[in-house]
């Protein structure tokens, strides 16, 4: 049976129903004053399988980012962060304002049925192959893999890294620095649940990092990231299984995942008349920590505010100043920080292992209470005095 749109147009079109998205709809469906016709797309079913991400962020962004958090949506509180260098020195800090191991796949399903309940009507396995250009009527024509047609005054693209809508306007349609992370979910993992812990080193993955972070019963989710610059002839499971092996020996494995991370930024236009690009889709990753749940949904709920004042327009000036006020706030929020950070990320993945041991045993007597994330790479750093001060923004 052939899945279809209800209508043949609407007020919005929302492609994909990840954080971004989501919350992109949670923002456009905010008055309940205004009954708007919406539609929200994804080529899968996302809660319906285990979602390729560690699931770690900070409770402060996240706060920030949604207007209400679920008590059901955090599986753990985290408290403590750990730096491993590569010759095995640990550094230990404490973050007094916490993070959380999210159950990303709830958090997702319950704001679908929110958005049902607003009266979205959300089409789930279906991918869409093309936006058209606004036309003289003021819509876009959203083409499905179905060979449907829909038409929409805005379209929001929460899309992803790799869907390349957009492609020939002058916006951004591709990812920046794509880099490659393998990762497994597994059980019988001996790690402590309040603390999530990070691995330096060119063995354990060169330009990237590895991560141990805790889903609670002995569950752990363990994987590798590897820099563009260093991807090739890298063999990610090669590398995730040798540092399984050395620090994890007895971890038993329930599903593997492999997945590509959009770890770059530029400063360009994320939003036209008519189409606005949010998460992934507009790069809005951490370019240093990879982290984009907290990204996403922040992006996705500017993106929603932005899509109802377009909805409110109807000359090119309004339309040009929404764009550039959902760029500025975009920026405001977290992109300036990302801008900083892509520009010192080659030079920090370029670090020689030595400078991470000798900072990593330089701290071992400062108060744990006193060492944050900044201070151990800004010791790394110490031979690049300008890159010292750009990455105080690290964490």
């Amino acid at each position: 049976m052939t899945i279809s749109p209800k209508h043949e147009k609407y007020d919005a079109v929302i492609i994909g129903a990840g954080p971004a998205g989501l919350n992109a709809g949670m923002h456009v469906t905010s008055s309940a004053n205004t009954r708007l016709s919406i539609l929200l797309l994804d080529k899968i079913t996302p809660w319906e399988r285990p979602i390729p991400c560690a699931e770690g962020l900070g409770r402060l962004g996240l706060e920030e980012a949604l207007d209400e958090v679920d008590p059901s949506w955090i599986r753990l509180t985290i408290s403590r962060a750990v730096f491993h260098s590569p010759d095995g020195s640990k550094i230990s800090y404490t973050d007094s304002n916490k993070g959380y191991i999210i159950d990303r796949a709830k958090m997702q399903r319950d704001l679908s049925e929110k958005l049902r309940d607003r009266g979205v009507e959300i089409l789930l396995g279906i991918k869409v192959n093309s936006v058209s250009r606004v036309d003289s009527n003021g819509m876009r024509k959203v083409t499905l893999n179905n060979e449907k047609t829909v038409e929409a005054r805005v379209v929001i693209d929460a899309s992803g890294p790799v869907s390349l809508l957009g492609k020939g306007e002058k916006i951004c349609w591709k990812p920046y620095d794509l880099e490659p992370a393998y990762f497994v979910v597994a059980d019988n993992v001996h790690a402590e649940e309040d603390a999530v812990n990070i691995y330096a080193g060119q063995s354990v993955a060169p330009g990237g990092y590895a991560w141990v972070f805790p889903r609670g019963n002995g569950a752990a989710n363990i994987g590798v990231v590897v820099g563009r610059k260093f991807v090739k002839g890298v063999n990610l499971k090669k590398y995730l299984d040798t540092f399984l092996e050395k620090h994890f020996p007895d971890a038993h494995i329930t599903s593997r995942f492999a997945g590509s991370i959009p770890c770059g930024y530029r400063r360009e236009t994320i939003a036209l008349r008519g189409l606005i690009k949010c998460g992934d889709a507009a790069n809005a990753t951490n370019p240093i920590s990879r982290a984009g749940i907290v990204e996403a949904l922040m992006s996705g709920g500017l993106a929603g505010d932005a899509a109802l004042n377009m909805l409110e327009a109807s000359t090119g000036k309004q339309f040009d100043k929404i764009c550039k006020d959902y760029e500025k706030a975009w920026y405001a929020k977290r992109g300036s920080r990302h801008l900083k950070l892509a520009n010192v990320k080659g030079s920090l993945a370029r670090v020689p292992d030595a400078d991470y041991d000798r900072a990593a045993n330089s701290l071992q007597s400062v108060d744990p209470k006193k060492v944050s994330m900044a201070k151990i790479f800004g010791m790394s750093l110490g031979r690049f005095p300008r890159l010292v001060w750009a990455l105080r923004h690290l964490m």
